[in-house]
């Protein structure tokens, strides 16, 4: 800018003021939002009933102020929207949100579609979400010819799915070890390091 101003013969008086109307033009840019947001839409792909599946959603504080948010609840009570840690936004720090979709054994073929709603003190952040709802068989079908043709899943990649079944059984296990009282060295009320 100076190297350039030099060449043009600016004065020193005509630099400043084309560096505050620059400053100006930033401070005062109504594009310019507080949050980012990634991704911009939630978009999960395909998903098999008796499943639930994750995103992560991450939000970074990009003004000055220290930020605080609140998620509306979705209306469709498959989709859950939590706050992994809950309170306000330093400048500049990233919180992460977490959602989920839950099905059900048995839910019938579909697509969801909804818009996540993150309100800030100042803006307020719509953010699509879809997923399509196939059965077991037609997943694996799916799944099986896009790993042939292309070598990748049919969900998004950033998706984490747990099936519920596995899970229940993994909870009906007999051989599962339940701490049911701390171990006698901690339940002592000295430590070896002696009373503090």
């Amino acid at each position: 800018m100076i190297l350039g101003a030099i060449e043009k013969k600016q004065t020193f008086g005509e630099l400043i003021n084309q560096a505050n109307s620059m400053v100006t033009s930033v401070l005062h840019d109504n594009l310019k939002r507080s949050l980012q947001i990634m991704p911009g839409s939630v978009v999960f792909g395909h998903l098999r009933p008796g499943s639930m599946n994750e995103i992560t959603v991450s939000i970074k504080n990009e003004d000055q102020m220290a930020q605080r948010i609140t998620i509306k609840p979705m209306a469709d009570k498959r989709v859950v929207v939590r706050q992994d840690e809950y309170g306000i936004i330093a400048p500049g720090m990233i919180k992460t949100l977490t959602v989920s979709i839950r099905l059900p054994e048995g839910e019938p073929n579909g697509i969801i579609k909804e818009t996540i709603q993150i309100n800030s003190k100042t803006d307020v952040f719509k953010i699509p979400l879809s997923a399509t709802i196939l059965s077991e068989e037609e997943f694996a079908e799916k799944q099986q010819k896009e790993m042939e043709t292309t070598g990748k899943s049919i969900q998004n990649s950033r998706v984490r799915e747990r099936l519920m079944q596995k899970i229940a059984e993994a909870n009906q296990d007999p051989e599962q070890v339940v701490l049911t009282s701390l171990p006698p060295k901690f339940s002592e009320e000295k430590s070896e390091f002696g009373d503090m």
